[in-house]
């Protein structure tokens, strides 16, 4: 049983992966489940059996990028070289960073994300959730140190998130549109006001 569970388990994964790189070449709009079971080299009722629909696979793959980009910024909360002030900025900067290289090189996937955002809510509200508590971690290490007063760290934290909005889940012009160079000019202005009104006096 524990095998035969396993043997699922990979196999779901499989049809993940092989979707990912159809929704990424094609979009996840025009891409149908009979097609997913054509480059998985199984029959369409076979995927059935694992999904009931394209939209189930693009939750998860959705879920995989989200979690992906919390690393990011998990890594920038683990630095041991940054102050307050330091890793509040690279944690948007890094974030930054990833997201433009996803809307960049696979534009796709950022019409599966947004479709997800639209039908799953839920979806981007987690996400949103454990960047507000990865800015909420940073803020207090701030309080700590000195460097920060903040005291209502939760509220800064989620105003924070709101005012960075554009760069940590941009539209797709702005990502287009702009460079890389631009962007990171533009976050770092907006982070460096935020900064100075945080900065104990």
């Amino acid at each position: 049983m524990l095998f035969l569970m396993q043997v699922a388990v990979e196999i779901k994964q499989q049809i993940i992966d092989v979707a990912d790189i159809r929704f990424r070449r094609y979009g996840f709009g025009k891409t149908t489940m009979w097609e997913i079971a054509k480059d998985c080299r199984m029959s369409a009722a076979n995927l059935y059996r694992y999904f009931e629909n394209k939209e189930e696979i693009g939750v998860e793959i959705a879920l995989k990028c989200l979690h992906n980009k919390e690393e990011v910024g998990r890594a920038v909360l683990r630095r041991k070289d940054l102050n307050a002030e330091q890793r509040l900025k690279a944690f948007f900067l890094e974030i930054l960073r990833y997201t433009h290289q996803l809307c960049e090189k696979d534009l796709h996937l950022f019409e599966l994300v947004a479709f997800i955002s639209e039908e799953h809510p839920e979806v981007v509200q987690g996400h949103q959730a454990s960047l507000r508590s990865f800015i909420a971690e940073i803020l207090a290490e701030g309080n700590r140190s000195g460097e920060f007063e903040v005291i209502d760290i939760v509220t800064t934290a989620a105003t924070i998130l709101f005012a960075t909005v554009h760069f940590y889940y941009p539209p797709l012009v702005m990502m287009k549109n702009r460079g890389l160079a631009e962007l990171e000019d533009a976050e770092d202005a907006v982070i460096t006001l935020l900064v100075q009104g945080l900065t104990k006096r």
